[in-house]
């Protein structure tokens, strides 16, 4: 475990400010404790042995209090600029976090585990707050102060600097053997909580499956065993927090003692003066005292620690490299040849799919669960690279452009998306509407509203489109939030839809009535359409079947079944 990680000031141009502005008040302080520290001696020893009076020392007591009026408010100076500076930080390194996760797709978050990735952007991040804010200056200071102390101590006296100098790297020599042991620990704890958190969020996402198989109980149990795993790895690092931190202080008291029992006989023989003696012996718990509250700011700060490094190790991976070509016009032509994603054999594993996407007409995909339909979605967004084969797009007029090679953002741009369980986001119903594209006016939402037949619940709704919606659509039914999914998508003036599953949480009437409500809108559009259900075939112009080891198309003007399914609808499954 480092106490500082290199990467940390690459990602995060706050820390070399922390650092600076540290090193500049850590200097200052050092300053202000010698002046305070001489001030004081000089009082005592002229009021001791001089028999000085309030008067006679007045004005040096007046300067004293100032000095320790500045003393006090450079603590406060370095106290709150640590903590903005790493609010600023921890909420920068959130965002970037969330955002590379983001660019390395969702294969990647997958195999991260969900649960993971999640505590590390929230716990995690959260804790990196204690390591910036204290720690981090903490561990400035431990270096710092010291070596200004013992450059008083060496020109004023050479005995006690080098008992101070003799001692003082024990201090560090002890907090490297704790944090070692420490580091295991918190690695421990780490694990414990990734595991809690991956099983806790299978165990909230399969729960209907568990509940309609009676085992939704029986996993209490097993949330139960791994909660206990974290309860003792944290009991564990609590324990070595509180024997280390005592050790330390025993350490730095016996290294003060020596320190004052070697001024003491040489008061006592004549051999140094008690002003010397006691700046001396006011300093020299000074010169200890960062590297002991840096010792307790490292055990606070331990999870910081870790969660910074693994931190900076999503940020440290690779993302694909993103293309830059933007120069295709509509309508497109989309089509793959022998694409695969993951190995054969391997869980999740799809291909090789080779089909065409006709520009301007409606493919429906149909196909059984882990055909690899929602990830043909993934791969014609861009979103999933294939392991093998090519996604390739073709513009009016325009050769065939894989689409690694098209800039995301544009490629995005030109696609309508319906998410399979319909993805809405905290805010007004108009601001999920817009969503990617607040250029919308009122009247499109409207209109694709009403083709979904989402209007009439929309308007029946407190403040209609200004209506404010929970977390994932809070508030709302599965098949409303579906259907404003669905909304979203029909009212971007892309070129290319892919919706997935658009009907899947719907009653089989209002399934027909959107079906109706959106035809028009697919009209001149390069969709594809995923789905389970028979509804949608209706609006295919062909259809493409998915299968574990193959792939079968049929268009209408191929065949009569083609041909049926074209004029009436009719399943041909």
């Amino acid at each position: 475990m480092r106490p500082f990680d290199p990467r940390l000031a690459r990602y995060a141009t706050g820390v070399r400010r922390l650092i600076v502005l540290s090193v500049v008040l850590g200097v200052l302080s050092a300053l202000v404790v010698i002046v305070q520290a001489v001030l004081l001696a000089g009082i005592l020893a002229e009021v001791i042995i001089g028999g000085a009076g309030l008067e006679q020392v007045a004005g040096r007591l007046g300067v004293l209090a100032v000095v320790i009026a500045i003393r006090a408010g450079l603590a406060w100076a370095s106290e709150e600029l640590a903590g903005r500076s790493a609010s600023a930080v921890t909420a920068g390194l959130r965002r970037d976090l969330v955002l590379h996760a983001a660019a390395l797709g969702p294969r990647w978050r997958s195999g991260e585990q969900t649960g993971r990735l999640a505590v590390l952007a929230t716990t995690g991040v959260e804790s990196l707050h204690t390591y910036l804010a204290r720690y981090l200056p903490q561990l400035v200071l431990s270096v710092v102060v010291p070596v200004m102390m013992l450059i008083y101590l060496f020109s004023a006296d050479l005995t006690s600097a080098i008992i101070v100098l003799v001692t003082l790297p024990l201090i560090p020599l002890f907090m490297a053997l704790v944090g070692w042991y420490t580091d295991r620990q918190t690695r421990a704890k780490w694990a414990s909580l990734s595991r809690l958190a991956a099983h806790f969020t299978d165990v909230v996402a399969g729960l209907p499956t568990l509940k309609v198989f009676g085992r939704a109980k029986a996993q209490a149990e097993a949330v139960r065993r791994v909660t206990d795993d974290y309860r003792r790895s944290s009991m564990v690092t609590l324990r070595v927090a509180f024997l280390s931190s005592m050790v330390l202080e025993l350490l730095a008291s016996l290294s003060v003692a020596l320190v004052a029992v070697a001024i003491g006989l040489r008061l006592v023989y004549g051999g140094l003066t008690l002003e010397v003696g006691l700046a001396v012996l006011i300093l020299a718990p000074e010169a200890y005292l960062p590297l002991r509250a840096l010792g307790t700011q490292f055990h606070a700060a331990a999870d910081g620690v870790e969660a910074a490094g693994r931190v900076l190790d999503v940020l440290d991976t690779p993302p694909p490299p993103a293309g830059t070509r933007r120069d295709l016009a509509g309508p497109f032509e989309i089509g793959l040849q022998d694409a695969t994603v993951g190995r054969p054999g391997e869980r999740g594993a799809v291909g090789p799919l080779t089909l065409s996407v006709p520009p301007g007409q409606v493919t429906v995909v149909i196909g059984d669960s882990g055909a690899g339909k929602t990830t043909l979605l993934q791969l014609i967004a861009g979103v999933v690279r294939p392991d093998s084969g090519a996604v390739d797009v073709r513009g009016a007029g325009t050769d065939p452009v894989p689409v690694a090679e098209l800039d995301p953002g544009w490629w995005r741009g030109q696609l309508g998306w319906a998410a399979q369980g319909g993805a809405l986001q905290a805010g007004t119903i108009r601001q999920n509407l817009s969503l990617g594209h607040p250029g919308l006016d009122e009247a499109a939402l409207r209109a694709a509203l009403v083709a979904v037949d989402a209007a009439d619940f929309v308007d029946a709704l407190p403040g209609g489109l200004e209506h404010r919606l929970g977390d994932g659509g809070a508030g709302l039914s599965q098949g409303q939030r579906q259907r404003l999914t669905l909304a979203r998508a029909l009212a971007r003036p892309a070129p290319v839809l892919l919706l997935d599953e658009p009907t899947a949480a719907l009653d089989g009437d209002t399934e027909q009535r959107v079906l109706a409500g959106i035809r028009r809108y697919l009209a001149g559009r390069t969709v594809v359409l995923v789905t389970h259900r028979p509804g949608p075939l209706a609006l295919a112009d062909h259809v493409v079947r998915l299968e574990t080891a193959a792939i079968e198309q049929t268009d209408p003007a191929d065949g009569e079944a083609g041909t049926a399914l074209a004029t009436t609808g009719v399943n041909p499954w």
